[in-house]
């Protein structure tokens, strides 16, 4: 019986551990979030905006390949009094890492000098981000806050 009782403590404590090492799961359509941003107030045309978003995605299809020309992720410039503008990026091909398909992780996104709308002082711009993952799963939308551009 003591012998029984030895084997079982390690079978019964790796199976507990195993239980407490399960990967996370993710959702098959990416999740992402608003991380950061350098500035919320910008010179036209001379200031960049640098942004951080961080995703999540169950199936690890994120990304697109070298030679792949699609876009897969899409920041559309909303302010008023101005049709909307979407900028196209290509986040480059993620692999997942161990056995799990699940990925997270944080994408910078780099966007040129912003043009003020003509003949103001100064504008203002909020960009909604969205991402599309390989097998066209599209996350929800993100936004910045109000990026206030000195237009003189």
């Amino acid at each position: 019986m003591k012998k029984f009782s030895i084997f079982l403590f390690p079978v019964f404590f790796y199976l507990l551990l195993g239980s407490c090492l399960r990967p996370p799961e993710f959702s098959e359509t990416p999740v992402i979030e608003f991380v950061s941003i350098n500035s919320t107030l910008i010179q036209q045309e001379i200031d960049s905006i640098k942004m951080v978003i961080s995703f999540k995605d169950g199936d690890g299809d994120l990304g697109s390949m070298v030679n792949d020309t699609s876009t897969n992720c899409f920041i559309t410039d909303h302010r008023p009094g101005k049709p909307d503008y979407t900028y196209t990026y290509k986040i480059p091909f993620i692999t997942p890492k161990g056995t799990t398909k699940d990925i997270s992780g944080t994408v910078t996104i780099n966007l040129p000098g912003i043009t003020c709308i003509p003949f103001q002082d100064t504008d203002s711009v909020i960009y909604k981000i969205v991402i599309i993952d390989r097998a066209g799963h599209k996350s929800n939308e993100v936004q910045t806050p109000v990026i206030v551009v000195n237009c003189l």
